[in-house]
């Protein structure tokens, strides 16, 4: 199952919540408790300075496993929470996550994503994961889901170090992937920036996964672009390809 690795900052959600547990025999009647809850009993209509029209599923306070009690919230995003005591209010914590992206049946799908993604030997933070509702279609819905990740842990499904791009950069800290809907420079062929990087078409041409990989390591192509005057990095991308090597 595909995802992506993003960086987000805190949010705030207010909703109503329940505990509840995935072995527990009325799971789904809680959490579709929540569900039909927020919207009949007109909880989503009186939440003020909402900051999207966007419904969230919001997983909290996990002991690390899937057999343990979890706190499942159904709220949306707000400017400001309300006064203590209208409503539950969730922190959102900033921080990477992994992002999947869901279509199909709003219920099935997210279902069957999940079972997915507890197989997956991702490193979970268990802090905090939520689901985002692009928009109310029962039928052919579009979710993104997203699993927070403990830092500077990233790693991919067979428990190796994930490589976020050829040279060292954090992908998933630069400004212009959501704006430029970029996935990274391992997971396009062509940047966004220019026809090509000669650093990525370098890594790709010796079958390099990255950099540190490479017998030049560093060369000077990389000091290069590492030490630019307008958009080097000081060499953080080369000791970033060096802990990438050495992982």
């Amino acid at each position: 199952m595909e995802y992506e690795i993003v960086t987000l900052q805190e949010k705030t959600a207010v909703g109503i919540a329940a505990r509840t547990n995935n072995l527990s025999p009325d799971m789904g009647a809680v959490i579709g408790g929540l569900w039909n809850r927020f919207y009949h009993e007109g909880i989503y209509s009186s939440i003020p300075e909402k900051a999207n029209t966007k419904a969230l599923g919001i997983y909290t306070d996990y002991a690390g496993d899937e057999k343990s009690d979890y706190t499942a919230m159904v709220a949306c995003e707000t400017a400001n929470g309300p006064q203590e005591g209208e409503y539950c209010v969730c922190r959102i914590p900033a921080g990477r996550y992994a992002k999947f992206v869901v279509h199909g049946d709003m219920v099935q799908a997210v279902a069957s994503a999940w079972q997915e993604i507890w197989q997956m030997e991702l490193p979970r933070s268990f802090q905090c994961d939520f689901e985002e509702y692009q928009d109310d279609s029962m039928e052919n819905a579009e979710i993104h889901i997203y699993v927070g990740l403990l830092e500077n842990t990233i790693q991919n499904g067979d428990g190796k170090t994930m490589i976020e791009s050829r040279c060292g950069i954090l992908c998933s800290e630069c400004a212009y992937r959501e704006q430029m809907n970029c996935k990274g420079c391992i997971h396009i062929q062509k940047p966004f920036w220019g026809d090509n990087c000669p650093v990525k078409s370098c890594c790709e041409a010796k079958t390099a996964k990255h950099c540190g990989n490479c017998e030049n390591f560093p060369c000077d192509l990389l000091n290069q672009f590492a030490y630019d005057e307008k958009q080097g990095d000081g060499g953080k991308r080369i000791e970033q390809c060096r802990s990438w090597k050495n992982a």
